[in-house]
């Protein structure tokens, strides 16, 4: 039987090679400083869990907030360090586990984190720690999307591949979990909106409400070849946010 969490830092040791040149992790960073100025209006102590190569967290601190960024890959965590120092700000980066927080209760003001729940194993415990971090009348922001649509994304994915190997004469590299990392995923290839809701809901978290960011997805893809448009059209992509009042 593998290790699961094991399996998972160490394919994020592995991306974190090349993760950044991806437009989909790492582009339109003015876009996302108006996005996080919205919701992070007061300066703020913040948690960026799954913080990667510290791609919000960077644009957090530029913000002016302090910011305390987590990630289980130490490999992504030499990349954003190295990142903090070029742009000039200071950011606490840690190893640590988004399902199991090594921080005390009420330690932040609020807790953020992107393209991270899909790759949970337990979602539900995750959010709690979330919640449990942040004080009272603090935010749980969750920013992801549903990467996956069954049949028809995968022949949509298929075309897109098809592409690249006319018109760039190359296959993408196949970054993909394990099929067996991928079982013990809830969230994998089927994160939507209504779950995500209610998985805060379960948490305890109140006001919930959620705001498309498909608009970003299409920012993003505006001028890389059609075959990219197609193979990434109609997915979903959305930020939640929750209050902790209890």
């Amino acid at each position: 039987m593998i290790d699961i969490k094991e399996e998972i830092r160490r394919y994020w040791d592995y991306r974190s090679r090349d993760y950044d040149l991806s437009p989909g992790h790492s582009g339109l960073p003015e876009v996302w400083k108006e996005v996080l100025a919205e919701i992070f209006e007061d300066k703020m102590r913040i948690l960026d869990v799954g913080t990667g190569t510290g791609f919000l967290a960077v644009i957090l601190a530029e913000l002016g907030h302090e910011v305390v960024g987590i990630d289980i890959s130490e490999e992504m965590l030499k990349v954003a360090r190295r990142k903090a120092v070029d742009k000039g700000v200071r950011i606490d980066f840690r190893v640590g586990d988004a399902e199991n927080l090594p921080f005390d209760d009420e330690e932040f003001d609020a807790a953020v984190c992107r393209h991270v729940l899909w790759t949970l194993p337990n979602p539900e415990r995750a959010i709690s720690e979330w919640k449990r971090v942040v004080k009272k009348g603090g935010k749980v922001v969750i920013i992801d999307g549903n990467w996956e649509h069954g049949i028809l994304a995968t022949l949509k994915r298929l075309l897109g591949k098809a592409g690249m190997v006319i018109f760039e004469g190359k296959l993408p590299k196949n970054n993909s979990y394990s099929k067996e990392v991928k079982k013990a995923l809830p969230c994998y290839g089927s994160l939507t909106e209504e779950k995500v809701f209610e998985l805060m809901k379960k948490a305890g978290l109140s006001r919930i409400s959620i705001r498309d960011l498909t608009w970003i997805r299409k920012l993003i893809l505006k001028n890389r070849p059609a075959y990219y448009r197609f193979a990434w059209s109609g997915k979903s992509y959305f930020l939640a946010e929750g209050v902790k009042e209890v």
